[in-house]
């Protein structure tokens, strides 16, 4: 099926929206939603049969399907139900002595920000640092020698959560390179893929991380409440166990993962089927292709429109199916800015994004980069031009409003 309106189609999106932040909580076709719906439905048709003999087989298989995805072994991977979740679940089961600490970047997400801060706030003594990268950005190897030169004077950091994309700006991050450099100071990693699986070709055993963890209900089509952490086999760590200790906690670990109480595991199970669309439709290379082109056409439409420029990174650095570029001056909002870490739910930004949506019905994602308004794209088979030029016409109206009121 073409790609654009005509795909559209196999999607639940209402008619006349545009839709530009898949990379938010992504869009899952009718088809796998209609599977979700029948396997809710197979429940209720006698839960005791589905929760106590059918629904272990069912995570096993999907588990299969994501690590095949993903080009990893079965053992190694565990499903949870998002990034948030996995990152929380590494952090609180992490040994960290007071005189500890944990690195973060200035670009990690105010979750995980949040997580890191709670954590330590546990330990008189424990600290979270953050390294601050700003733009612009020439080249990957100014990154990598921040983490050198940081580990070198900050000796009691002994866990790093490295983002592969980072969620607000979209950045690509030498996650191999950091890995390598935090390894040599004897700090373990785990990798923010949130934004990975899907839309990046990777290798997660090269990258040799202790842990990686990606969300597969963004860019991979599945249910929402569907991630995945993968350990590292040559770095075993005793230590790692679930948030939740359940009746299985003596059981083996897939098993105590597996099993935390009753829940909806339908989302987990529905992974088969968002691997098989998107696989179906053409795969990564087919797919990234569409939306990086259409993404690359439609911000250089935007920046000659808007008389602005995107994020000052190198090419190599771009997400392909996500990009950020300044907005124009706006009344009301570019003006009097909080800066810093704000949560997406709150701040000019937040305010900006509903005043889009409600006059609109467009949707994107507006965020706070060095003091200035700023808008992250996403691009997805779905998308057409149109969405671009609807975009650029309305954030053009706004610049002329006098009150945002």
């Amino acid at each position: 099926m073409p790609f654009g309106q005509e795909i559209r189609r196999e999607f639940m999106l209402r008619d006349g929206s545009v839709f530009l932040n898949h990379g938010a909580y992504g869009c899952i076709p009718r088809c796998v939603h209609d599977r979700q719906i029948s396997y809710l439905a197979e429940i209720e048709t006698h839960p005791d049969i589905w929760f106590r003999y059918k629904v272990k087989k069912y995570i096993q298989l999907a588990r299969n399907k994501v690590a095949g995805f993903m080009g990893i072994n079965t053992d190694d991977i565990y499903l949870l139900t998002n990034v948030t979740k996995a990152i929380n679940t590494v952090l609180k089961s992490f040994p960290l002595c007071k005189s500890n600490a944990i690195l973060l970047t200035s670009l990690s997400y105010y979750g995980v920000k949040l997580t890191s801060y709670a954590t330590v706030a546990r330990l008189d003594g424990a600290k979270t640092y953050e390294i601050d990268i700003s733009f612009p950005i020439y080249s990957d190897i100014s990154i990598i020698q921040k983490y050198e030169d940081f580990l070198l004077a900050h000796p009691d950091v002994k866990l790093a959560v490295v983002d592969h994309i980072t969620s607000p700006t979209s950045v690509v991050l030498p996650v191999k390179h950091i890995t390598e450099v935090c390894h040599r100071y004897g700090v373990a990693v785990v990798i923010d893929g949130a934004h990975v699986p899907g839309q990046l070709k990777v290798d997660i055993q090269d990258i040799d991380a202790d842990f990686y963890t990606g969300t597969l209900h963004k860019w991979l089509y599945c249910p929402r409440g569907c991630a995945f952490i993968w350990t590292n086999p040559k770095r075993h760590h005793t230590w790692f166990k679930p948030l939740v200790t359940s009746m299985f906690d003596k059981n083996t670990l897939h098993e105590a993962f597996a099993h935390e109480g009753t829940r909806d595991d339908t989302p987990f199970i529905c992974a088969t089927d968002g691997v098989d669309f998107y696989n179906r439709i053409g795969g990564i290379d087919k797919i990234v292709s569409y939306n990086s082109t259409l993404l690359s056409k439609g911000t250089s439409y935007l920046v000659k429109l808007w008389g602005t420029e995107t994020l000052a990174i190198p090419k190599s650095m771009e997400a392909p199916c996500m990009r950020l570029l300044h907005l124009p001056f706006i009344p009301g909002f570019s003006d009097n800015l909080v800066t810093g870490a704000l949560n997406v739910f709150e701040g000019k930004n937040f305010e900006l994004k509903k005043l889009i949506l409600d006059r609109f019905d467009v949707l994107t994602a507006i965020t706070i980069v060095d003091g200035k308004l700023m808008i992250r794209l996403s691009a997805n088979v779905y998308n057409t031009m149109d969405d671009f030029i609807k975009l650029g016409g309305a954030i053009l109206t706004l610049t002329a409003r006098k009150s945002t009121k």
